[in-house]
């Protein structure tokens, strides 16, 4: 039974466009994780730390999101001050992060990847950890500022209408 030639165009289309989304994606990717900047790294040595519940007794502990379950949670060693009115602090405790850790959350765009990365300096030093809930592959941004303050930014937010919208326009 031969294709429908609307159905092979839109197949097409998508195609490109999953290729072309790859390609940008990874050239982001390739300019985040160049340079001497601050910045955010995966890193299985965070992921360790924050997956045996381990509080730094020299950090100072942050999350963005709702308190029963955080998107993102970092640590800032003391030796630095976060500049940041998003971020809210929080007395972090073992029971809390395996109760943040251990909730299934129904809501759409969470992953059971759950990673940890580092928060490095200009020079590759360890500022602090970062464990990103929502989605282990989406990291904000780090910088190192004067007089050691860091600011850290949690990644954009994606309106999962506005790609329905992008999809609907394009492939109707």
């Amino acid at each position: 039974m031969p294709i429908d030639p609307s159905i092979k165009k839109i197949r097409n289309r998508a195609i490109v466009s999953v290729l072309i989304l790859i390609g940008f994606q990874s050239t982001l990717t390739g300019c985040a994780t160049t340079g001497t900047n601050s910045g955010i790294t995966n890193s299985q040595e965070a992921t360790d730390i924050w997956h045996a519940y381990e509080i730094l007794p020299n950090y100072h502990y942050y999350f963005w999101g709702p308190v029963s379950q955080p998107f993102y949670i970092i640590g800032i060693d003391e030796k630095y001050q976060l500049k940041s009115s998003h971020w809210k602090p929080v007395d972090l405790k073992p029971a809390m992060l395996k109760n943040w850790f251990n909730y299934i959350d129904p809501r759409v765009g969470f992953s059971p990847l759950l990673w940890g990365a580092l928060i490095t300096g200009p020079n590759g030093e360890r500022i602090g950890l970062w464990y990103s809930v929502r989605d282990w592959r989406r990291l904000g941004s780090a910088n190192l500022g004067e007089n050691n303050q860091v600011t850290v930014t949690t990644p954009p937010r994606t309106d999962p209408r506005k790609r329905l919208f992008f999809f609907k326009r394009h492939y109707e």
